[in-house]
């Protein structure tokens, strides 16, 4: 057989088998007509699905941006109670980075109103996540520690408050300050052992009227 003949008769199985193949799968697709249309309708639902969700995703995403956005606008004006509402609606309405950020900016505000008990407890949902998100972490422990201030609960403020200076580094400008006040908290708590040791280390470290404070407390304590 001359090799033009050869390729002939390859094309002519190739041609051959496709259409066979095509005529198999028409024909069983006219015998599974339903189970076809059904499996393209599950398919398109599936990818619609995901299309939605990844958009409604997006989208309150963005959402969640502009409350936060309008309520710490609010809350720089001083507008506590309004903001809060806004920073409960975010947490409740979204999860991750957003929800624990506006946790905790929501006990900023409910600080900042004098509801300390309230505060105590959204302090606390952040800082049991504050591992995943520690950007407030120290702020999260001041916070609760003036918390416990505001309600004279000293004995639980001071060691709060020296587990803020535990977080920071000496160098932090918040450190002096974080110190001397653990240093005032023990003293208000009749622990003056303790209260020596953070005034020191506010003397040694901090600046301004931290340091002052801190050095005059040292050489009354000693």
């Amino acid at each position: 057989m001359s090799a033009t003949a050869k390729r002939a008769t390859r094309k002519q199985l190739r041609e051959d088998k496709l259409v066979t193949t095509t005529v198999r799968f028409t024909e069983w697709a006219q015998t599974h007509f339903n189970q076809v249309v059904v499996g393209i309708v599950a398919l398109v639902a599936v990818v619609a699905v995901l299309v939605f969700a990844a958009n409604s995703r997006e989208n309150n995403a963005k959402q969640a941006e502009r409350m936060m956005g309008s309520a710490m606008a609010l809350m720089l004006q001083g507008d506590y109670s309004a903001a809060k509402t806004s920073f409960q609606q975010v947490a409740e309405r979204n999860s991750g980075e957003q929800s624990i950020a506006a946790r905790f900016l929501k006990a900023e505000c409910e600080a900042k109103q004098g509801s300390f008990e309230e505060a105590l407890a959204d302090y606390d949902l952040y800082l049991a996540e504050a591992s995943k998100y520690p950007e407030f972490e120290v702020a999260g422990l001041i916070g609760k520690a003036l918390c416990f201030e505001g309600m004279k609960n000293y004995a639980e403020a001071a060691p709060v408050m020296a587990a803020a200076v535990a977080k920071l580094d000496s160098k932090d400008p918040r450190y002096g300050d974080a110190a001397c006040n653990a240093g005032d908290l023990y003293t208000a708590a009749g622990n003056t052992k303790d209260a020596l040791t953070y005034y020191k280390m506010a003397s040694e470290h901090g600046t301004g009227d931290a340091k002052a404070r801190a050095t005059v407390a040292v050489e009354l304590l000693q």
